[in-house]
């Protein structure tokens, strides 16, 4: 039996909607017992989630043990109990979270849990050009984590410059969910429907998004962009739509629950993604399931999941050859067609529950 603590901030998830079932999923294999671990939640949970006490409790547990008990010394509460329970992998799923797992760390790797941190993609390719904290964990406790996963090649090479070494880091992509079944989608005829969907922040390039809509509008197609989200930047995109001259071609939607969002977007032709930053591009992923292809930039992991001129177009600039090739696909129905059903196929074989499940009972098994 592997016992693994699934370690959260907070549970259950409002912001991460793919998270819960993997775990779920992962409940269901015999010979692993997955608990969710989280300092903060709802007072009725299921039954394999715990809720750590609060602050002040945690700290007469801390204090009784280190009293009694010198191999608890320097050892906050989650670490504590995770020795006496005798848990095999302690899975930080929430990343900061990494100070709550550094005096295990101190230990010798064969007497505590194995640690597994899982990052996104500004605890990569950001923070740790900004934050002492995060350079200075990488530096110093880098070879000491026995595996952090990130979700794409780019993400696993670009971590390697801060110290961590190469066999550390595990490429395990999160999954949309179950596979289903969805036919492929011919274009709309007469109007060339966009979308993106995304937290509104520099690193999803607003500024290069509604460039291609106005030069895809001078172009002389007429084109709708509908933007579903929210974030910091938010001003930034009614400013530039303001500044473009593009108050009728794109419609700025706000947030939107994820069941009712899979809903529209087979109304649309294309998901834009021409990102500065990216791990790997969750919202493409789920749009390629719905027969969506995709437009994005060469950065980061998003070419890692269009196979250009296949079931997407990984732009390079905003040239008019680039703009032709955009209109070209549109306009060719049956062209179109194959798109949809090639973002459908590899979206559905390579991103579903089951393989990231897989992978990570593998990863577990091998730390072992």
């Amino acid at each position: 039996m592997i016992r693994v603590y699934q370690v959260f901030e907070s549970y259950p998830l409002f912001y991460q909607p793919y998270i819960p079932p993997v775990l779920k999923e992962l409940a269901k294999i015999k010979g692993l017992e997955s608990k969710i671990i989280a300092y903060n939640g709802d007072s009725v949970q299921e039954s394999e989630v715990f809720i750590l006490p609060n602050y002040y409790f945690r700290k007469i547990y801390e204090k009784f043990n280190k009293t009694f008990f010198k191999k608890y010394n320097n050892l906050n509460f989650l670490e504590i109990k995770s020795l006496k329970e005798n848990v095999d992998i302690i899975h930080v799923q929430h990343s900061f979270l990494f100070s709550k797992v550094l005096g295990l760390l101190k230990i010798d790797n064969n007497k505590r849990p194995k640690i597994i941190i899982t990052l996104r993609g500004g605890d990569t390719y950001i923070k740790p050009w900004i934050s002492k904290r995060w350079k200075k964990f990488y530096k110093d406790y880098g070879s000491q984590v026995d595996a952090f996963i990130v979700m794409s090649e780019d993400q696993k090479k670009y971590l390697t410059r801060w110290g961590v070494p190469l066999d550390h880091i595990h490429v395990i992509p999160i999954s949309f969910g179950e596979k289903f079944e969805i036919e492929p989608k011919y274009p709309n005829k007469n109007e060339l429907k966009l979308v993106s969907v995304f937290r509104m922040s520099w690193e999803k390039n607003i500024a290069d998004n509604l460039s291609l809509v106005k030069q895809l509008k001078e172009f002389g197609i007429k084109v709708q962009y509908d933007v579903y989200g929210d974030g910091k930047d938010l001003g930034q995109m009614h400013y530039l739509r303001d500044r473009f001259g593009l108050e009728k071609e794109v419609r700025i939607k706000g947030k939107i629950n994820n069941e009712e969002l899979k809903a529209k977007l087979c109304d649309y032709d294309f998901l834009l993604q021409l990102s500065h930053s990216e791990s790997l591009g969750m919202s493409v992923i789920e749009a390629q399931t719905q027969g969506l292809p995709a437009i994005v930039s060469n950065v980061g992991g998003l070419p890692e999941i269009i196979d250009n001129n296949h079931n997407g177009i990984i732009l390079e600039d905003l040239s008019v050859k680039e703009l032709q090739r955009i209109s070209d696909l549109w306009r060719n129905k049956d062209l179109y067609y194959e798109y949809s059903k090639a973002s459908i196929n590899l979206s559905q074989s390579r991103y579903n529950i089951n393989v990231e499940s897989s992978k990570l009972l593998n990863l577990y098994e091998s730390l072992i």
